[in-house]
């Protein structure tokens, strides 16, 4: 962070502080019925609506898309309040699972290897000039989250902004609260970064020549039918007819990087592969399913080794007791060291998603639930309606 970026951020700590402080004090969410989850539970599939769209009243979440799709069945989707079929929302770092897919797929086709140092083929960053850069930068690395990478997620841009390129994100963020990205952190230690996916962007982009979205609809969103997502920012509406936006509800909320309030509207993400990509609870289950699909040998849009990559443990994760990550998904084990779920949660602006995917077993069939809401207090609604419709 330069000099005068440190002493103004000083400055406004000082003043701006016990106004926050007010604001964090004054901002509170409804909590989860402590009896949801066992009320889910017990409901035959007829309640299962009307419970879910209850608690969701009661939490004030105003827009909440809900897919289901077991192996050999239609897509089960439900949807709350604003929410409808075709109706478009964020679903922030669930992006990266989407966006590691076509990563690794562009790399295989460029013969590049996960353990490469890929520096060299970035040509609109000095990735050598960056705190750390004078060490080996590999897609292995930055897609599992251990290079060190800063930046762990992005408060995104109001939707009036002009669209940083991905190069500024990461070397010349204007906001007085961000710095140039730097590789700090141990190289082979878990540390979630958002900036490490911008980086791994930055590759695919200039290697290809061609915008993240371009890339992505070429590599997979295209091939897999998925029609209702797109990396796109910003999103132009009219571009996406008869698709429509779903934007989302938040209040002043600076400790979730909101920091003004958002009333059925959005924030620009040019860091794509992070958070950037828009997409429905059916398609994006329509994609969880594939890459499963895909692990177990039913080679799709997505190539069976690269899928077997994803799901394969590369670290350890800080979030949860024997939880790791593979290449853009959270894993969590079962009792014969296999993979028990695939999962991922997201948060940007107002938006909060849930995607938990069972794999297919001799006794159960692969199962996905996606949930995407757009209202801060959605994401313990994601993650009880994830935890049981998964099991179900």
């Amino acid at each position: 962070m330069s000099k005068w970026k440190i002493v103004v951020a000083g400055l406004l700590a000082v003043i701006l502080l016990p106004a926050a402080g007010l604001g964090i004090a004054s901002y509170f969410e409804p909590s989860l019925d402590p009896a949801f989850e066992q009320k889910l539970t017990d409901a035959e599939p007829e309640g299962i609506q009307e419970l879910i769209a209850a608690e969701a009243e009661n939490l004030g979440v105003t827009a909440l898309s809900v897919t289901v799709l077991e192996a050999g069945q239609e897509p089960q989707s439900h949807y709350f309040g604003r929410a409808k079929q075709g109706g478009l929302m964020q679903v922030a770092s669930l992006s990266k699972a989407v966006a590691a897919t076509v990563i690794l797929i562009l790399a295989e086709q460029q013969g590049f290897g996960l353990d490469d140092d890929i520096r060299g083929q970035i040509t609109s960053v000095d990735i050598a000039s960056l705190e750390g850069g004078d060490r080996s930068v590999t897609l292995r690395q930055l897609l599992s989250h251990t290079t060190g990478a800063s930046q762990s997620g992005y408060p995104g841009y109001p939707r009036d902004s002009a669209l940083l390129s991905t190069a500024d994100v990461i070397e010349a963020p204007p906001r007085i609260f961000e710095s140039q990205l730097a590789f700090d952190g141990v190289p082979g230690e878990f540390r979630y970064s958002g900036g490490g996916y911008t980086i791994a962007q930055l590759w695919a982009e200039d290697i290809t020549g061609k915008s993240f979205e371009a890339i992505a609809d070429e590599l997979l969103l295209g091939p897999l039918g998925m029609a209702q997502s797109t990396f796109a920012q910003p999103l132009n509406e009219a571009d996406i007819a008869p698709l429509t936006v779903v934007g989302a509800d938040s209040g002043f909320a600076p400790t979730q990087g909101v920091f003004s309030a958002i009333e059925d509207s959005w924030h620009v993400y040019p860091e794509k592969a992070a958070a950037g990509l828009w997409s429905t609870s059916e398609d994006y289950a329509r994609f969880a399913s594939a890459l499963l699909d895909a692990a177990a040998g039913e080679e799709n849009a997505i190539p069976t080794g690269i899928a077997r990559a994803m799901l394969t443990p590369e670290a350890e994760t800080d979030f949860m007791p024997g939880t790791h990550y593979g290449f853009g998904v959270m894993l969590s084990p079962d009792s014969n060291g296999g993979i028990a779920e695939v999962w991922h949660t997201g948060a940007n602006a107002g938006y909060r998603t849930l995607f938990m995917a069972r794999p297919a077993s001799p006794e159960t069939p692969r199962r996905v639930v996606v949930s995407l809401g757009n209202t801060g207090s959605a994401a313990e609604l994601n993650r009880t309606i994830g935890e049981v419709l998964l099991d179900r």
